[in-house]
């Protein structure tokens, strides 16, 4: 291996080893807090809150707009900076503006009059967003992830104490909004010191039309997978009411937790890593090593979410969440899903192909939309769970298959390196549901099923992984290997 591959390589380490325990760090304290507020507003009023969470998200995402991912994989970032600022901070006055005259049609089509209000106190997140994206760009080109997470743990830090202190005065779901925005405000104040700059606004029409053209194709696609993300909380209001979608939003949460321990990990260290591999075959061998560690991580956390449904809820967010358990037996499958997912589609953003990502995005929205109708009428709140589950198998998963095969990753190999997780979590999966569904108190039913699940899947695959995770960090470019890696090519 190369001098500047080795140090390379050793950054990226770095870089996930942070990454990887600041999410799950942040996980733990995201939970903490969701349980707090659990036991101090009503599912009604998470209901609230999660029409103007589901807008928010959205609008957040566009506000974005792809920007960050073109300063991490630019080769000249400093000189786009001024450019790249200027349209964030533009972007996301903009979506600002228009959430705040678009609340009360929001929140008529949520039918949920009580939002508006808000919705309007979450504008003032998307006001401040764009401030974020330069100095949160020169942290991931460097894999700065240790402050990254501290940034993103006084935020949270901050989201908590506004949030306990406004619910304890029964403020209501305007609490969680605005802790929401206090979270925003610390973390665009916490980059800037971390990177020690002050923002720097330009306008280069050159780098703004070459910017624009490699981000529209990106935002859009963002935009489609997080309206993927919150149509089912718009479909489920509809059709089953605020009540049942706290209830919904509060399982989707749960679900996402291998999407954000692992998943946005795994995303703020891949995309400057491929990013910066020039060759195709290396890079392409990166993804395929990738494969095998984050599948058996994230099969971990999904069959055990998915199988202690009951007792899980119960414990953490008390019986009066009980009804969310239904959704979250086929959410969490997806969630483990979503997290090989959300890797390939970071590998093709960091080779350029923002358009593929976004033919796949539309064509899960179109597939989901009807799908969450069917499986709400049919199945209620576990319809909806399912829906995602299908939809990701059926068109989802081969979808993104054929984008990789054009990008001259061999998927056969690619497949075959998440067969020994998959294999080991069937009879595992089996094993912990046999344990979820003894009766007796619920923790010890809950502590019972994740030594099941320990016992029969993360003991026995325990070498394999680190064998698996040895290779992402040292990997030999010398040793042939008769695994065939990508399409014309060997190692």
């Amino acid at each position: 291996m190369s001098t500047e591959a080795a140090s390379r390589a050793a950054r990226i380490g770095r870089g996930l080893g942070w990454s990887l325990t600041g999410n799950v760090a942040l996980r733990f304290g995201n939970v903490a807090v969701s349980i707090l507020m659990a036991r101090l507003i009503a599912p009604d009023e998470l209901g609230v809150f999660a029409v103007a969470l589901t807008i928010w998200a959205i609008l957040g995402t566009l506000a974005e707009f792809g920007l960050g991912a073109d300063l991490v994989r630019a080769s000249d970032p400093e000189r786009r900076a001024p450019t790249v600022a200027s349209l964030g901070v533009l972007i996301s006055a903009i979506l600002a503006l228009s959430m705040v005259l678009a609340a009360g049609p929001l929140a008529a089509a949520f039918r949920s009059p009580e939002s508006r209000g808000v919705i309007v106190v979450m504008a003032l997140g998307i006001a401040v967003f764009g401030f974020s994206i330069v100095p949160a760009a020169r942290l991931q080109r460097e894999f700065r992830q240790g402050t990254l997470f501290a940034v993103n743990g006084a935020g949270l830090l901050a989201s908590a104490l506004v949030m306990t202190t406004l619910a304890l005065r029964d403020v209501g779901p305007a609490a969680l909004a605005w802790g929401q925005v206090a979270n925003q405000v610390v973390v665009v104040l916490g980059l800037h010191l971390a990177t020690r700059s002050r923002p720097r606004f330009g306008l280069d029409r050159e780098i703004a039309r070459a910017s624009l053209a490699f981000c529209l194709p990106l935002a859009l696609a963002n935009l489609v997978s997080w309206a993927l993300l919150s149509i089912d909380n718009l479909i489920v209001a509809r059709v089953l009411g605020p009540g049942e979608l706290g209830l919904y939003l509060l399982a989707f949460n749960v679900s996402s937790w291998p999407m954000s321990a692992v998943g946005q990990a795994l995303r703020v260290v891949a995309l400057p890593g491929f990013a910066q591999v020039a060759d195709p075959g290396e890079r392409n061998r990166a993804l395929l090593r990738s494969v095998a560690p984050a599948a058996a991580v994230a099969a971990l956390m999904g069959l055990t979410l998915a199988t202690l449904a009951g007792p899980l809820v119960a414990v953490l967010y008390g019986e009066r969440w009980s009804g969310a358990a239904a959704a979250l037996t086929g959410l969490a499958v997806f969630g483990a899903l979503r997290v090989l997912l959300d890797l390939v589609a970071t590998f093709l953003i960091a080779i350029g192909a923002t358009t593929a990502v976004l033919a796949v995005q539309v064509l899960w929205m179109a597939a989901l939309v009807p799908a969450m109708y069917v499986g709400l009428a049919g199945f209620g709140l576990a319809g909806a769970g399912w829906s995602h589950v299908v939809v990701t198998v059926a068109v989802v998963i081969p979808a993104y298959g054929v984008c990789l095969r054009r990008a001259g990753v061999d998927t056969g190999a690619f497949l075959r390196a998440g067969l020994v997780p998959l294999a080991v979590a069937v009879p595992a999966a089996a094993a912990c549901w046999w344990a979820g569904a003894r009766s007796g108190p619920p923790l010890l039913v809950l502590v019972l099923g994740c030594l099941v699940a320990l016992a029969a899947y993360a003991l026995p695959l325990g070498s394999w992984w680190l064998r698996r995770i040895n290779d992402l960090r040292r990997p030999d470019a010398h040793r042939p290997d008769p695994v065939r890696l990508t399409r014309g090519s060997t190692t």
